[in-house]
Parts: structure tokens; sequence; C-alpha cells
């Protein structure tokens, strides 16, 4: 069955049915609102409590790591001017071989607590070129790898205090300074950094789910820690985050896509290392639960909605397709049509109505038949009784007329005459009929015209239009049109000073057949126009009914309110009266 929810019902709004839906949607929309508020609220803290945990716990890291590679270039300052180390390059020449090996091994001892004092120190090596001997924390080599001062010459010209070489970090020294004018260096300290152990410090930064940390040199030389993606390098890692643009000590958060994931990071920079420490995270990470959260939220939506749907169909079911059938029916009867019975096997408030109705709707039935009964029978009456008033005025100027034509032996005209009154009293004499074709009540205006025409001879112009073939066959209530034109002949042409003018057309218009009966009567005035008018208009039984009030209700009562006459003022001056018939009548 297709429910039809918002059908329409004669109301001046809105009617029930649509109230209780719109009262249901009111109601359930602040709750869809509250939620979802408080959902990207919730969001909005977690975010902004997980972002500025990375940005606090990436300062708290970075202070911390600097503080560890701010005393290893202090130590490491320390150790290559150590005495030890001093004495041996000085005096190398005059020591014995077993100081100088005495030297070496003291020097390889205070190398391996200088490692030993810090887990970011993986090795380190001290070079001293003239005696070709490379000193490790833990052995000593007799010679020296020019690569090795080659990347510590670069990493001093760069003035960083870290570099990148094979994939190890290193830190280095050397003695003299330049800047000491000592000639060149001949003393190098070389620190390898454990990456290891830094990396491993890293993923304390970021606690959470899947984040992790990094840091990165601003220029992509060097990287501690996981990109976020494998393959991906370190100068893309910089486009990603945009940290190239950012000042020495610029910090701040973000937010990244990678692959369609979305990431959220802290990042800080260091002026000391010339590096940036990124913290970044997944949003899954912490923004899971909300998601399950507007999962719940969409699921509970689409819950009310079909709760809704369900109330809707049982107010349907309940209250508005009942009340869609009373209102059909009130229809119905409003109509006419009287045999309209609502039935229901429901025991509530409808089933009593619709019982109340049936009764209503007999008796309306039975109130309207007596009346349409005793309006019929009146109708009738005051046909009899037109039927039998005959213009005594009339008679006398018709026998007169008669007499005056016999006088003057016009035999041609008293036949015309005598045979004119035969049909015309042939015509209102027929009491057993209340109806005929609309032909035959033309033919009997045409032998009153035609008596008439008799009478006034050249004084009255006469012009009677044919009558449609449609509208021949068309059953009327009979005498509708004789006593327009007789109000037309003796108020307004029979006193006319000049020739009078009357003139019977007719027009077809949407299925409706139109009769104008014209004349140029005088004496006509609008107060006269206004009374006759308002005559129509009347509804009373206790006013004159034997002229074209008697046409107009007779008319009504057969064909209905839309039809009958109308009066107005006709072009020539005189009454202009139409009488409105359907074309196709019962």
């Amino acid at each position: 069955m297709r429910l039809r929810f918002f059908k329409k019902i004669p109301t001046t709004g809105i009617n029930l049915f649509q109230k209780l839906i719109l009262v249901f949607l009111i109601a359930i929309t602040p709750v869809f609102i509250v939620s979802a508020l408080i959902n990207r609220s919730g969001e909005a803290a977690i975010s902004g409590e997980i972002t500025n945990s990375l940005k606090s716990n990436a300062h708290f890291y970075l202070n911390t790591f600097e503080l560890e590679m701010e005393r290893l270039i202090r130590m490491k300052q320390k150790y290559i001017l150590d005495s030890s180390v001093q004495n041996l390059m000085r005096y190398h020449t005059i020591y014995s071989d077993s100081d100088i090996i005495y030297a070496k091994q003291d020097i390889e001892r205070r190398l391996q607590q200088f490692k030993d004092s810090s887990l970011f120190v993986h090795k380190i090596k001290l070079m001293l070129t003239d005696l070709e001997t490379t000193i490790h924390n833990d052995l000593i080599e007799q010679q020296v790898e020019e690569a090795d001062i080659e990347e510590l010459q670069g990493l001093y010209l760069s003035r960083k205090h870290i570099a990148s070489n094979q994939g190890e970090l290193i830190m280095g020294e050397h003695y003299p300074k330049k800047e000491m004018q000592e000639g060149t260096p001949k003393i190098w300290l070389e620190i390898i950094l454990s990456k290891t152990n830094m990396e491993r410090s890293l993923r304390e930064v970021a606690t959470y789910n899947g984040g992790e940390a990094l840091i990165v040199d601003r220029e992509g030389k060097w990287l501690l820690g996981s990109l976020p993606q494998e393959g991906m390098n370190n100068e893309e890692l910089l486009r990603l985050l945009q940290l190239g643009k950012a000042e020495e000590d610029a910090s701040g958060i973000g937010r990244f896509m990678i692959d369609g994931s979305a990431y959220v990071f802290a990042y800080e920079s260091s002026s000391l290392l010339g590096a940036t420490l990124v913290a970044y995270v997944p949003e899954n990470s912490f923004l899971g639960p909300i998601k399950w959260y507007k999962r719940i939220y969409f699921i509970l939506a689409a819950t009310s909605l079909l709760v809704i749907i369900f109330f809707s169909t049982w107010i349907y079911s309940l209250i508005h397709k009942p009340m869609i059938r009373l209102t059909g029916a009130f229809r119905r009867l409003e109509k006419g049509v009287f045999n309209t019975l609502l039935e229901s096997d429901r025991k509530d408030e409808f089933n009593y109505l619709y019982q109340q109705f049936n009764k209503m709707s007999g008796r309306l039935e039975g109130l309207i038949n007596d009346v349409y009964e005793h309006e019929l029978r009146l109708n009738r009456a005051e046909l009899k009784q037109l039927q039998a008033q005959i213009n005594p005025h009339f008679l006398y100027n018709i026998f007169f007329l008669l007499n005056r034509i016999i006088q003057l032996d016009d035999i041609e005209n008293a036949k015309r005459l005598t045979k004119y009154l035969g049909q015309f009293f042939r015509f209102i004499t027929r009491n057993k009929e209340d109806e005929a074709l609309l032909k035959e009540e033309m033919s009997h205006i045409e032998a009153y015209i035609g008596i008439q025409s008799l009478r006034f001879g050249s004084k009255l112009a006469v012009q009677i239009d044919l009558l449609p073939a449609a509208a021949e066959q068309l059953i009327v209530p009979r005498l509708i049109l004789q006593p327009i034109v007789e109000n037309a002949f003796e108020y307004g042409l029979e006193d006319h000073h000049e020739q009078g003018i009357l003139h019977i057309w007719f027009e077809l218009a949407e299925e409706e057949l139109l009769i104008h009966i014209e004349d140029n009567g005088i004496g006509l005035t609008e107060a006269t126009v206004e009374s006759l008018q308002q005559l129509l208009l009347s509804q009373g039984r206790d006013i004159e009914t034997t002229g074209i009030l008697n046409i107009h209700r007779r008319v009504q009562l057969k064909f209905g309110q839309a039809y009958g006459l109308t009066i107005g003022r006709s072009k020539d001056g005189g009454l202009h009266v139409m009488l409105r018939l359907p074309i196709h009548s019962s």
C-alpha cells in the first residue's frame, strides 16, 4: 500500500498529521544538534590536548637533548686540551718507547671514560698526525685515515656541531685552532654518536599509539628517528612539513597527509644543532574513539528517523487515514452524493464519528429531498399560475387588432394572426408538461413576437438569430423565454417614441449556451437595473415570482446555482437579459 503522508486535506493551514510530524522533527532536531556539537567539541578538545602534549614533550626532549650535546661539546674541548694529550704531542720526541705506550694507553682509558659518560656516544677517535697514530676508546692504531681528517675539516668549515659521514653522525674537534695561528691542526678528535640510543630516547617523546619522533637537519643532511613513510627521503619530509622556512627558534603544531592518512605533529627548532625535532602521531590513534562516537551519532540519527517513520506510519493509519476518509466523505456530501456510508471495524472515536456521519448523511438526504420536493411543487404551482395568467391588456389589444384587420378585409394578416394565436394558446395550455425542448420554446416566442409585430407594425424591428443546432434538443423548464420578451414589450417598447428594437441572439461558450435578449426600451434607470439584479440574488419566498425571478429559480433548480439569469443594460440603452444554460442537460 502506498502511503501518501501529505495528502491534501481541506484545511486553512497545516493539517493535523503534518503538525505531528513537524513536532517530531522539532523535538529531535535539538538532540541531533547538541550531539553534533558535543562530538565536535570533544574532537577539538582531544586534538588540542594531543598537540599540546606533543609540543610540550618536544620542547622538553629538545632541551634535554641540547643539554647533552652542550656537555659533549664541552667535554670534547676539554679532552683535546687534556694534559696527557698535550704532553704526548709536545714531548713524544724525548719520550722513551715505554713512556709513549703508557701515554697512549692513558689517553685510550680517558677516551673510554668519555664514551661511558654519555649514552649518545658510540665511539671516539683521537688522531695524532705527527705520530701517525689513531687512538680509539678501545684500541690504538698506528695510522691516520685522511678521509676522517677531511670529513672533520668539512664539519669545521660548516660551523656545525654535528655532521653525517657514511650514515653515521659525528662531532669533531681539532687543535690548535685556526684562530690561534699556531699552524695546521695536529690533533683531531672525532666522536661517533650512537644513533640507536638517540633514536631510542626519541621514542619517549611521542607516547601515543603509533606516534613517532625524529630530529632532522634543516638542510636535510642527516636525520634521527623514523620517517612517516617508507622510502621517503629527508628533503621530501622537509617539503611535507614545510620546515625549511622555519626560523631557528621556531616552534608550533601542524597537520600533514600521506596516502589519505592524516597526521598531527609538533615541532621545535634548535639553533645549537641546526636541526628541528618533530613529534607526530596519526589522527586515528586518538580520534578513533571520536570517530566511533560519530558513527554512533549517525546510527542514532538513522534510528531516530526510522522511529519517526514508524510513528508516522502508525499515526497515518491511526489518525490521518481515517481523517482522509471522513473529509473525503464530507466533500462528496458537499457535492450532493448522499449515499456515502463510512464503515469501520475499530472501536475508537473514529468509529463513533463514522456512525454519526452516516446518521447525519441520511437525515440530511431526507431533509434535502423534502426541500427539493417542496421547491419543485412550489415551482410547478408557479408555472401553473404563469400558464393560467394571461395579461388581459394583451388579450384586449389582440382582439381589437383582429377586429381592425377584419374591418380592413386584410385576410392574409388575419390568417397570420389567428395562426400565431393558435400556436400561442396551444403551448401555454399544456398543463401536464413541466419541461419542453428549447426549439419548442423558440417556436412559442416566434409566435408571440409575430402577434406583437402585427400589432406594432413598422414601429417594431425584430431580429431573431438562428438557434444553434447543438442546442435544439436541450430540455428546459417551460415558459422561460416568454416572460422576458413580454417584459421587454410591456416596459420598454410599447411606449417607445421611435422604432422599438428587439434582438435575440445566441452564444456557445465552453459547454454553455448563452441566450441574449436585448431591447432599446426607454425609461430604464440604473436604480431599476440594480433593483432587478438584487431581485435575482434574493432567496426569499415571500416576493413576487411570476416574472423573471420565477424563470431564474426554475433554471437553477434544474441545472444548479451556476446557471440562470443575468441582467444589465444593453448597448442600445435598454434592458439586456442573458440566460445561461448548460449545453448538455440531464
